[in-house]
């Protein structure tokens, strides 16, 4: 008879074990798809802030190439425009600089323009 009740109370105990074991199991899967659920969400979120700022800074980064592209072409166009002026002005005191020459070699006597003379080219 004591076989029979030791019996008892082991597969008595046995349902327990296996009952709290399907418990704590269950308990554990629900924690892992909790988690699991969490990680996809701050994932979601982290990939979302990304674009958003990648967005963001892509725009900014347009406007400043626009404003930079704008300056640019502002800038070359000042910078042509200096140049030329340079060059109108180099070229004026050239052809007064090869007057001047021409009327002082003329005075000495010496300026007869002969025709291979870099002095006689008049333009």
């Amino acid at each position: 008879m004591n076989i029979s009740r030791l019996m008892i109370v082991i597969i008595g105990l046995a349902v327990n074990l296996a009952h709290a074991d399907e418990s704590s199991f269950d308990k554990a899967k629900n924690n892992v798809i909790e988690f699991w659920q969490e990680a996809k969400d701050t994932t979601s979120d982290v990939a979302d802030k990304t674009a958003k700022k990648a967005s963001d800074l892509g725009g900014k980064a347009s406007a400043f190439g626009g404003k930079v592209r704008e300056n640019a072409k502002e800038t070359g166009s000042i910078v042509w425009d200096s140049l030329q002026e340079a060059g109108a002005a180099t070229a004026d005191a050239a052809r007064k600089g090869a007057s001047k020459v021409r009327a002082v070699l003329a005075e000495d006597g010496k300026g007869a323009c002969q025709e291979d003379s870099a002095l006689c080219y008049k333009e």
